[in-house]
């Protein structure tokens, strides 16, 4: 009665935002957008707007990326596209531009989406779930400059698709001074904050998200989206990284093991276990959240060898040098057929591709241990469910890996 209650209710709730959608009132009192623009070209000549620019970054690529040596021919779909197309980077600008936070979605001042910029959430841009809302938010005006950033409080999002969106828009001939504000979550983190403090980005400049959804802007700023980033993306995003780091060159030869024994998800419940076993070939523990950013920056520059699981601890290896080895453990219920579990899945084997390391994963057990999410939520337990690795089965891999390297290194 009571599921059947909800369908009739969302039922509802789609219908009635299908008609607000089509009164002449304006989606930032209510309703939802008013449809959508395929490309910002479509935009700027659909649109008056004396302040819509483009500055072109980067080029789009074509790559062809390679799947993880010896894999289980069962998780070789996960590991797709190999014939790897990443977008054109550049800076945008548009006149009253409005960003929504729940659906990471841009747009215009004529109350439609910019899908190419915006996050989308099914098959296409007419599934982003601001069509179905009947209510935007209150709006949140500001003036001036102000460049997007968004990202969020995770470290991965914050170091790899965010701030290299400040190099993009320096490329483009703008510097942090030139920008009233910075659309973005506040840093809670002390390698966060210490990134922000040495870009300049001021705690008073920041439009935080964490407080506001709905953002409108005089001259709006921002990127192409960096959610499908290629090789040139990345190694520009980790000379920018690198160029504000204070940590000393060293090349030293360490093998790493990243623990998230102090998250509440993502966990290798038998960790102990584990770890018992790699000690005694030489790895030691990392626990990144107890280092500082420079320590961090170090600490994977000096790896020879990095094992861990998925999770933002492994957003360091953009730090580490080609050549060098990392062995990821996974949660095996990613697949192809789950776009976001395998895009997401698949972030630190496409580093690896883009930073020429030599990337290895292995398929660990789902269990179920206890987890928690930040903020109480319930998605990781599909995400990053708790990991249980056959540690036999996990020193026999590693042995066959490091008597190949032995092997390379005498020839």
């Amino acid at each position: 009665m009571r599921s059947g209650l909800v369908t009739i209710g969302k039922f509802g709730r789609d219908r009635l935002a299908r008609v607000f959608q089509r009164l002449p009132i304006s989606a930032r009192i209510l309703g939802p957008p008013k449809g959508y623009y395929g490309s910002f070209n479509a935009y700027a000549q659909a649109v008056r707007d004396g302040a819509a620019e483009r500055w072109p970054v980067i080029p789009a690529e074509s790559l062809n990326l390679r799947a993880p040596p010896a894999i289980d021919l069962r998780y070789l779909p996960i590991f797709q596209p190999l014939d790897y197309q990443s977008p054109e980077f550049g800076l945008y600008r548009i006149q009253k531009g409005r960003f929504h936070r729940d659906a990471r979605t841009i747009l215009t001042k004529d109350d439609r989406i910019l899908s190419s910029f915006s996050a989308w959430m099914g098959r296409g841009p007419q599934d982003n779930w601001l069509f179905k809302k009947l209510w935007l938010g209150p709006v949140h005006q500001y003036s001036g400059k102000s460049l997007l950033l968004v990202g969020q409080w995770n470290y991965y999002h914050f170091l790899i698709e965010e701030m290299p969106r400040i190099w993009i828009a320096r490329q483009a001939g703008f510097e942090i001074s030139d920008f009233d504000h910075f659309i973005m979550f506040s840093p809670i983190h002390a390698s966060t904050r210490i990134v922000c403090e040495r870009l300049g980005i001021k705690r008073e400049k920041i439009i935080p998200l964490e407080k506001v959804q709905h953002v409108e802007c005089e001259e709006f700023y921002f990127t192409s989206g960096p959610w499908h980033y290629g090789r040139t993306f990345t190694l520009r995003a980790r000379d920018f990284l690198l160029g504000i780091s204070q940590s000393a060159k060293t090349c030293l030869s360490r093998r790493i093991y990243i623990s998230r024994e102090r998250r509440g998800h993502g966990k290798i419940s038998n960790e102990d276990e584990l770890f018992r076993e790699l000690a005694l070939i030489g790895f030691e523990k990392v626990t990144p959240e107890t280092l500082s950013f420079d320590e961090q920056i170090a600490t994977f520059q000096q790896a020879e060898w990095i094992i861990g699981a998925h999770g933002a601890g492994l957003t360091n290896v953009i730090f580490s040098r080609p050549g060098c080895k990392v062995i990821e453990i996974r949660n095996p219920t990613y697949h192809a057929n789950e776009t976001y579990q395998a895009r997401g899945g698949n972030i630190f084997w496409r580093l690896s591709e883009f930073l020429s390391l030599d990337y290895h994963a292995f398929f660990a057990v789902r269990d179920d241990t206890g987890y928690s999410a930040p903020g109480g939520g319930v998605g990781e337990s599909v995400r990053l469910p708790n990991l249980t690795v056959e540690v036999g089965s996990f020193i026999s891999f590693l042995s066959i890996l490091l008597e190949g390297s032995r092997e390379s290194n005498r020839v």
